[in-house]
């Protein structure tokens, strides 16, 4: 019993390295349950909607982010806020609910504040960045509620970041 504590330390300070993971589009972080994936990315300098334009400050990337629920009890509550972008010089963006609006009245992608995905569905929607000219090496990376079993995996899903370059 008394080498109880100490080992299960050892485990858990072993786990929380803070080694990052590159993937890439279409990939996968897994999170307990859910499955988190960009499958589209678009670059551009400005987002038409019949004849009005939006001019981006740098470059928008607008970002097709993707939740699968695989768990067997429980539904998923998100919102627009799950994901953010950040890059080699440490800054960090996040999304732009402006953009995002006038993006979903230009393509009707069906924006949503907030989702619930039940288990066994998916939802996805497009989150809208205005990154600056100068940003190098942009990355997605995901936020979501620290639970229990991540302590089993030092929270991996934190240190999972997506290649958008």
């Amino acid at each position: 019993m008394r080498y109880a504590v100490p080992l299960l330390m050892m485990v858990i300070l072993s786990s929380c390295g803070k080694t990052e993971y590159v993937i890439g589009i279409g990939e996968k972080i897994y999170h307990h349950g859910a499955e988190y994936s960009v499958n589209n990315l678009i670059i551009t300098r400005f987002i038409r909607k019949g004849t009005d334009t939006l001019h981006a400050r740098g470059m928008f990337y607008l970002v097709d982010f993707k939740v699968e629920n695989k768990s067997r009890r429980n539904g998923i509550k998100w919102d627009n806020s799950i994901a953010f972008i950040t890059d080699e010089k440490a800054g960090m963006f996040e999304n732009s609910p402006e953009v995002q609006r006038f993006y979903d009245a230009s393509v009707s992608f069906g924006w949503k504040e907030s989702l619930l995905t039940m288990r066994g569905s998916s939802d996805s929607t497009w989150l809208a960045f205005d990154l600056p000219f100068n940003t190098t090496q942009p990355y997605l990376k995901v936020r979501a509620k620290t639970v229990a079993g991540d302590l089993f995996d030092g929270a991996l899903f934190r240190r999972v970041r997506v290649k958008l370059h």
